[in-house]
């Protein structure tokens, strides 16, 4: 096992190394003109270079995934910026199919998106419906849209990348409702509801976070409007989105206790992660005593804890009997075993969870 972690680690450090040459190759060749005028072959090996290669890399040894529409068009775009911004102006009619091409992509993504809309607005009425009956079944906001989603549009029978584009566009929303306006969730009101940011160091991760992308937006958008208005624009909206998210999740952590509830339990992590667990499903809850770094590297399982200024170890671990679909950000999804917990009160959990009969192991 020491060996994988091992062979995993230096495989993404060489991939890493790959790409800064990569990068830093095309950036001397095409913006500095190291090798002389820049021909329209050069042109169309740097477009091989961003638009082929390098998505590969990141797929294949960064990020070991297969590819997804929500990372892969966003790295499309950037890649496009890149080139627009290290090709010489003598040499951007070169890109001309290239840039029609990627029009082409954005006017079906923008079209497919227009046609959820137009059925998100027909589907309306019955969709309100649905979202507050789900209310009553759960008590978290991105539970309730995605179960409002699945019953007004059949989301199983219309495939996985409507699904997946549900999902994507449920976080959004969410990211904005909880950013913009806050008052419209409030703590959902529980005996056994349970927080996990009071007692943790977030808050001033948070701020720091903050603090850091506003300074980047400016720095950034200064930069880029020396080189392209269009890119300055472009990257200045896409750090603002960021910084909403940013804000919407920390209030999403907030107002989104765990709570144990008619024999089932609901996590949602602020907007990374959201799940229910029947607690029949629970095989044991116990003290968690694997060491530092063992929960970091378990691929099947996720961690309701917060990152504070020093990595601290979860408290509990929750073992399921059966592996459960996890929801992640941006209509992604996760099948994991266990669930690690960082909770403000974890006593009171532990006595909560066991008056539901879940078998405790208390590990000392």
């Amino acid at each position: 096992m020491g060996g994988l972690i091992e062979r995993k680690s230096k495989s993404f450090y060489i991939a890493l190394v790959f790409i800064f040459l990569l990068l830093g190759s095309n950036i001397a060749i095409q913006k500095w003109e190291w090798t002389g005028r820049v021909d329209p072959l050069l042109v169309w090996g740097t477009v091989l270079d961003i638009m082929v290669v390098l998505p590969v890399v990141v797929f294949t040894f960064l990020l070991r995934r297969k590819p997804t529409l929500s990372v892969f068009a966003p790295m499309i775009l950037l890649g496009l910026l890149f080139i627009h911004w290290i090709v010489p102006d003598y040499a951007k009619e070169e890109l001309f199919l290239l840039n029609v091409s990627v029009l082409i992509l954005e006017a079906a993504v923008v079209l497919f998106e227009i046609g959820m809309i137009v059925l998100f607005v027909k589907k309306y009425p019955e969709w309100k419906r649905h979202f507050q009956g789900a209310s009553q079944e759960y008590p978290h906001l991105l539970p309730r849209i995605f179960a409002a989603n699945k019953r007004t549009f059949d989301l199983e029978g219309r495939g996985r990348t409507f699904s997946r584009l549900s999902g994507f566009l449920a976080t959004d929303v969410s990211a904005v409702r909880y950013a913009l306006f806050p008052r419209f969730d409030r703590v959902p009101p529980a005996p056994n509801s349970f927080s996990y940011h009071q007692r943790s160091e977030y808050f001033g991760v948070f701020l720091m976070l903050v603090h850091a992308m506003l300074i980047e937006i400016i720095a950034v958008h200064v930069m880029l409007m020396q080189y392209s208005h269009t890119a300055a624009w472009i990257a200045t909206v896409l750090d603002m989105y960021a910084l909403l998210f940013l804000i919407g999740d920390y209030q999403a952590i907030r107002k989104s206790p765990v709570i144990l509830e008619d024999d089932r339990l609901h996590i949602q992590k602020g907007l990374r992660f959201h799940t229910v667990i029947d607690t029949v499903d629970i095989k044991e809850l116990a003290v968690y005593e694997a060491g530092d770094e063992h929960w970091r590297k378990d691929k099947r399982a996720v961690h309701l804890g917060l990152a504070g200024f020093e990595p601290v170890p979860p408290q509990l671990v929750l073992e399921l009997a059966d592996a459960v679909d996890i929801h992640l950000f941006f209509g992604l999804k996760k099948r994991v075993d266990r669930i690690y917990l960082t909770l403000d009160e974890p006593e009171r959990f532990w006595e909560a969870i066991k008056r539901e009969g879940v078998v405790s192991k208390d590990g000392k």
